[in-house]
C-alpha cells in the first residue's frame, strides 16, 4: 500500500513537470500555432489505475485491522475498517470487473455480500462471538473467490499480529483530552 501511495504521489509530482517540459515555447503573435504531431500526443502520461494486486493488498491490510479492532471490541474502528473493505471492493468492481475472463465484479457480489452484511450486524450488536464467526466466514469467502479465479495459492486467515504495530486497537474515548 505504501509503495502504491508513494508511486501515486511521485506521479502526481511528476505530472506538472512533464506537462511543463511538453509545453511549447511561446510563439510570436504573427506566427501560426505549432502543429501537434501524433507521436507527441501519446507522450502524455496516462492516469494511474491500480491493478488487482494493489487493491487486494489494501483489502488485506484492512482485513488485518478489522480483526484486531473486533478482537479489542473497538466497534467504531471495526465498523470503519469494514467500511474501508467495502469501499475498496467497490473500486475493484469498478476498475477490474473482469479478471482472467471471469466476471469478477459479479463473483465478488455473489461470494462476499452476505458475509459483509453478517459482520455489520455483529459489529452493530457488539457481539464478539458473532464477529469472530463472521470474520472467519468472510475469510473463507475470500478464499473461495481465490479458488474460483485460479488463485487458490492465496489463502486468507485470521492474522496473528497487527500489520501496523503503531496503531492502538483498544477502544478510546472520542472526546478531546
Amino acid at each position: 500500500m505504501l509503495r502504491s501511495l508513494l508511486a501515486a504521489l511521485a506521479m502526481g509530482a511528476l505530472v506538472p513537470l512533464v506537462a511543463l517540459a511538453q509545453t511549447p515555447a511561446p510563439q510570436p503573435a504573427d506566427s501560426k500555432p505549432a502543429e501537434i504531431k501524433p507521436e507527441a500526443k501519446s507522450a502524455a502520461p496516462k492516469a494511474y489505475i491500480p491493478g488487482l494486486e494493489q487493491f487486494m493488498n489494501v483489502i488485506l491490510t484492512e482485513h488485518n485491522k478489522l480483526w484486531f479492532a473486533g478482537r479489542a471490541r473497538n466497534w467504531p474502528l471495526a465498523a470503519y475498517e469494514l467500511g474501508e473493505i467495502k469501499e475498496v471492493m467497490s473500486d475493484v468492481q469498478d476498475y477490474v470487473p473482469v479478471f482472467k475472463s471471469l466476471p469478477l465484479a459479479e463473483m465478488m457480489d455473489a461470494v462476499i455480500v452476505k458475509e459483509v452484511a453478517d459482520l455489520e450486524k455483529a459489529i452493530e450488536a457488539k457481539d464478539a462471538k458473532k464477529f469472530a464467526a463472521g470474520f472467519d466466514r468472510l475469510s473463507a469467502a475470500c478464499n473461495a473467490c481465490h479458488q474460483a479465479t485460479e488463485n487458490g495459492f492465496i489463502v486468507i486467515k485470521r492474522p496473528t499480529r497487527p500489520v501496523f504495530t503503531n496503531q492502538d486497537f483498544r477502544p478510546h474515548d472520542n472526546r478531546a483530552r
